[in-house]
């Protein structure tokens, strides 16, 4: 009863705040609306620029872009990594085709590491192939990720090395402050550096997109928020497209199949075009060579 009272206290004094100064869109500064309070009580509002159109909520206290997690921490990576495994394997296999100077061992950044699944897999495949550097800013993983083999860094200004290939997972949307850390990052990328990125939908409706089901959520990117992002952080443009690598396969067999099929039928018959629910892709920083192209 008390942490309930407490949240809507803080909406109300949120609310207070925010009547008397008006809400600018974090992403082009624009003038944003309000549109509607999600399941976990934010205040979402949508920016009135018809080129940007980005969906957030204003933070209203310190770190509320980080995930809270509880219980023992290398239970849930192992847990997260038995889940994941097989997809971390493709998704590796996807990155290792986009990467041209295979200069081992590869440099990667995994900003928002968590409970470091993805990383764990990494390594485990390359071994001395990789140097792979966890970026948290959630304390609780603190002591976890030297287990693995793979070195911790609580800013990018601790990174030894320039980074040949940064993967930013369902993390966009915890930072306070998207463009900076963009920015922050460009610095740190070899010559031909990449770094993939994916994020969950914006929309003006709620229940059409996961984006809001997360209360540690800042910001709910439409596909031109999202490119906006990035050219103003000084990267390309993504041409978002659907990415099986990043979804896990079943293991049972039946399950398979029936996958398999389902999404024959829909792209054969119903569904050529598969929708896109989530923002995923790859960027590089904008050389003069293709600013001269655009």
């Amino acid at each position: 009863m008390k942490k309930s009272l407490k949240i809507k206290n803080n909406i109300v004094n949120q609310e207070k705040s925010e009547s008397i100064m008006e809400i600018n869109c974090p992403i082009c500064s624009n003038e944003a609306i309000f549109i509607f309070i999600s399941k976990h009580d934010k205040r979402i509002y949508e920016c009135e620029n018809e080129n940007c159109k980005h969906f957030f909520t204003p933070p209203y206290k310190e770190n509320q872009g980080i995930v809270p997690r509880e219980g023992n921490i290398e239970n849930l990576s192992d847990k997260a990594t038995n889940i994941f495994g097989e997809r971390n394997e493709r998704l590796l296999k996807l990155f290792m085709k986009r990467i041209q100077n295979k200069n081992y061992p590869i440099t990667f950044l995994d900003y928002g590491a968590g409970n470091a699944h993805v990383s764990r897999t990494f390594k485990q495949l390359l071994g001395t192939k990789a140097k792979i550097y966890c970026l948290e800013a959630n304390p609780a993983f603190q002591n976890l990720y030297q287990k693995y083999e793979l070195i911790q860094v609580s800013t990018p200004n601790e990174l030894s090395d320039k980074i040949d290939f940064i993967y930013m997972i369902e993390l966009i949307e915890h930072v306070e402050e998207p463009i900076a850390t963009m920015k922050q990052l460009i610095k740190h990328l070899n010559k031909d550096g990449l770094i993939f990125l994916s994020t969950p939908l914006g929309t003006r409706i709620e229940n059409k997109t996961n984006a809001y089901n997360t209360p540690s959520h800042l910001h709910f990117f439409s596909k031109k928020s999202f490119n906006l992002m990035l050219k103003k952080s000084g990267f390309m443009e993504i041409t978002f497209q659907y990415y099986p690598e990043m979804y896990p396969i079943p293991s049972n067999k039946y399950l398979k199949l029936k996958k398999i099929i389902k999404k024959l039928i829909s792209n054969l018959l119903l569904n050529p075009k598969k929708p896109i629910t989530h923002l995923v892709g790859f960027t590089k920083p904008i050389n003069i060579k293709t600013k001269l192209l655009n």
